[in-house]
């Protein structure tokens, strides 16, 4: 898709792009609620009848108001609310010019930014806002808000002084009780989440606020708790019958508990109530393609363009749907049964698709077979898999915006993840992250997507440990170092670290911490306290009321036994690991001083300590390296095969692996040993000639066809020769009408051929024959 991130990132956005973005808006964004941040009694007077619905008696109010008033700031304000963001920005630039000391202005131009999506600008005026006025609350929690749309973890800190202060003002403090009950929602923290909203009604009571978005998150509780219909949702819609958010906040919830089909029912009603709800038009189109339903995805996503052309997530997955017709759509069987449908479908790019297609059909076949096996569920719909080139692409499919680290997203049936082609690391094992993801088809699905996220994802790293194609449990340094700092959460809270990470890293660390759960649970309660989780997190979302009533146990004596295992399993490598750091790098140092010897010394020793790290850098291929260089090629063979069998995938050791196995007339394990390399690095042309060759050699002439038709969909410089050796493989299968053409391909190309000279001769003297 090519995105260009200085114009579709907001957090790259330079300060020059973010103004003029601001003055050429169109009529699209929306004046939300500002709960007394503004006190003009006129503007009040035309916010309250624009709070509570009345659409155009509020628009008239607005109209005379501006023909009556001089004030920039209110100016900007009435501007605002009638959608002219141009005029709006450019009056709050001449009221911060007019009243440089003004706090207010500096505020509620920064709301005016956090509504049209530049959260860093909005956080820039805030802050200038508190350095006018340390006191401002409002502009405490505007920076609050800010930054929790970066996700920063500082974004409570700024909330506790409005929180603990009595003398807040009403508006603010209200402000902060709504963001911490989000927050405790997202946490599923229900009970917070109520005494929270209790006292966010008291003061909007009090105080004569809106209640609007109060009514919408218990609404959210509600329904998230399986209610079908919520008394709040009709509260709200008494108050003001075009309060769409009253869906669309819920849909927000069910969206990021990854419950896409609820959420896009929900953003449907929001645009049935307000048609002009741009945001929840953006997200049912998303939510929509993520079920597969592009077509009605793009109605939606061309709405919410039209109204407002500048949201970021909009643009970027409108061009993604754009970038549609350059993918091939591949099902498997091509041709299903008559009351059936395909199992697999694939969306590959045109110009990987023959390159990857036989290899991402095997694994998500085996993946298939075993996961109904496994958990006993089978897929009432085509499971979809799309494979983006362009990283960005694939970010822009799971969330709308480029710039993330993430390799693979699941929505149901539908997952996608990064091809290996454009990859960021170059050692992405794109074959780990297919079968991580089609785990999560399984465990959404069996649990109707209720399933807490720490469990779906500790099933899908339990799973890449035990089943996929690297087994193994593969832990990374910093993760250890977690574990040495007692950084794993309690079992009940563990969703926080996803959702809401307090530390660098916190994010992976759960992955792995969740991932060791599941082995816990399988190795102590056995697998199928496994399977009786999954059933019971069917009717209900509380992990420690799982955990109770499926393992007998109370989440506290689950932690103990928790730790118990850890410290026994991994107790020997957290406690040396700065030996093991240690090492490790005198190994390194050691080899590039050419100390084979010592370094010889001490990878050995760094192995001893930590066997499992298996990555690029790892001891084994310095060990394997040192004795390359002593003359020592068992020790080297020995070295990689350890590496190997560890899990490690380094394509240049694996590649040599193979050699080396090869050479010693192992072919069998040879092509085993190369082919892994398929999962890794696909897109080189050599490793398939040479799986071609070596398979040829060992007699298995429909594998060596497959790998040379993906050389010759390569189209290798050298064309002639893999039209030879395609016509080859099916001269050995006996295939002599496919023979003949792609022998007649080789010789168009190279006429004097002589391999494709001979071959042509014999196979039409065998035609003659039979004739």
């Amino acid at each position: 898709m090519g995105l260009d991130p200085t114009i579709h990132s907001p957090a790259v956005m330079t300060a020059a792009m973010l103004c003029l973005m601001l003055i050429i808006l169109p009529e699209a964004a929306a004046r939300q609620i500002h709960y007394g941040a503004v006190d003009d009694p006129g503007l009040l007077k035309c916010d309250r009848l624009e709070w509570n619905g009345e659409k155009q008696v509020a628009r008239q109010c607005y109209r005379d108001l501006l023909q009556g008033t001089g004030d920039p700031g209110i100016q900007a304000e009435i501007s605002w609310a009638l959608g002219d963001i141009k005029s709006a920005n450019s009056l709050f630039q001449s009221a911060v010019k007019m009243m440089p000391d003004s706090a207010r202005v500096r505020l509620r131009w920064g709301d005016l930014f956090m509504e049209t999506y530049q959260y860093q600008e909005a956080l820039d005026l805030f802050s200038e806002a508190l350095e006018l006025d340390p006191a401002n609350d409002f502009a405490r929690v505007g920076a609050s808000r800010a930054l929790l749309e970066r996700f920063e973890s500082d974004a409570v800190k700024n909330l506790v002084p409005v929180l603990e202060n009595d003398d807040a003002a009403a508006g603010a403090s209200l402000q902060a009780r709504l963001l911490l009950a989000r927050m405790a929602i997202e946490s599923t923290d229900v009970d917070q989440a109520l005494q929270i909203l209790e006292e966010a009604g008291s003061i909007a009571a009090e105080a004569d606020l809106p209640k609007l978005e109060v009514y919408a998150l218990y609404a959210s509780i509600d329904l998230l708790d399986g209610q079908t219909t919520s008394v709040w949702t009709q509260k709200a819609l008494d108050e003001n019958p075009y309060f769409g958010d009253i869906y669309a906040v819920p849909g927000y919830f069910f969206w990021i508990s990854r419950r896409y089909r609820e959420a896009a029912g929900l953003y449907k009603q929001a645009v049935e109530v307000q048609a002009d709800h741009w945001i929840a038009h953006m997200e049912l189109g998303i939510n929509l393609l993520r079920d597969n339903q592009v077509t009605l995805a793009r109605q939606h996503l061309q709405t919410a363009y039209a109204g407002d052309p500048y949201n970021p997530k909009t643009v970027n997955t409108l061009r993604l749907l754009d970038t549609f017709d350059e993918y091939d759509l591949i099902n498997l069987p091509e041709t299903p049964p008559p009351d059936g449908f395909p199992r697999l479908t694939f969306r590959l790019h045109k110009d990987e698709s023959d390159v990857l297609i036989s290899y991402a059909e095997q694994l998500a076949e085996k993946g298939l077979a075993e996961f109904s096996s496994r958990y006993r569920f089978e897929p009432k719909e085509p499971v979809i898999i799309e494979i983006y080139p362009n990283h960005e692409d694939f970010v822009v499919r799971t969330i709308g915006m480029p710039g993330v680290g993430i390799l693979g997203a699941t929505f149901g049936y539908l997952f996608a993840m990064d091809s290996p082609s454009d990859h960021p690391d170059k050692e992405y094992h794109w074959g780990t992250t297919l079968w991580h993801e089609m785990a999560h088809v399984f465990t959404l699905e069996t649990t109707n997507h209720l399933i807490p996220r720490w469990f779906s994802e500790g099933i899908s790293v339990f799973e890449e440990w035990s089943y996929g194609p690297i087994k193994g449990i593969r832990i990374p340094v910093n993760v250890y170092e977690a574990m040495a700092e007692d950084k794993f959460l309690p079992v009940a809270d563990l969703d926080s670290g996803f959702i809401r990470p307090t530390y660098d890293e916190q994010v992976i660390v759960s992955y792995m911490q969740a991932g060791l759960v599941c082995e816990y649970i399988d190795r102590h309660h056995g697998f199928e306290k496994i399977i009786e989780l999954l059933a019971e997190f069917k009717h209900s979302t509380d992990t420690g009321q799982a955990i109770e009533k499926v393992l007998g146990v109370t989440p506290v004596t689950f932690d103990r036994g928790f730790d118990a295992f850890v410290e026994s399993e991994f107790g020997k490598v957290i406690n040396q690991l700065p030996a093991w750091k240690d090492l490790h790098q005198t190994s390194i140092k050691q080899f590039a001083e050419s100390d084979w010897d010592g370094a010889i010394a001490s990878a050995e020793q760094a192995i001893n300590i930590f066997p499992e790290y298996v990555e690029s850098d790892s001891p084994y291929l310095v060990l394997a390296r040192a004795y390359a260089k002593t003359g020592n090629d068992d020790g080297d063979f020995d070295t990689l095969m350890r590496f190997w069998q560890r899990g490690g995938y380094t394509p240049e050791a694996v590649w040599e692996l193979a050699g080396k196995l090869y050479q010693r007339k192992r072919i069998e394990e040879a092509i085993t040993v190369l082919n892994s390399v398929n999962y890794v690095a696909p897109f080189d042309v050599d490793l398939h000639i040479t799986l071609g060759d070596w398979s040829l050699e060992a007699g298995r002439a429909e594998q060596a066809l497959n790998e040379y038709e993906i050389v010759l969909a390569m189209r290798p410089h050298d064309l002639a020769a893999a039209h030879y050796r395609v016509a080859h493989a099916n001269h050995l299968l006996d295939r002599k009408d496919v023979v003949r053409k792609h022998l007649l391909s080789a010789l168009e190309i190279a006429p004097h051929y002589r391999p494709a000279q001979k071959l042509l001769l014999e196979t039409t003297q065998t035609m003659q024959q039979k004739q």
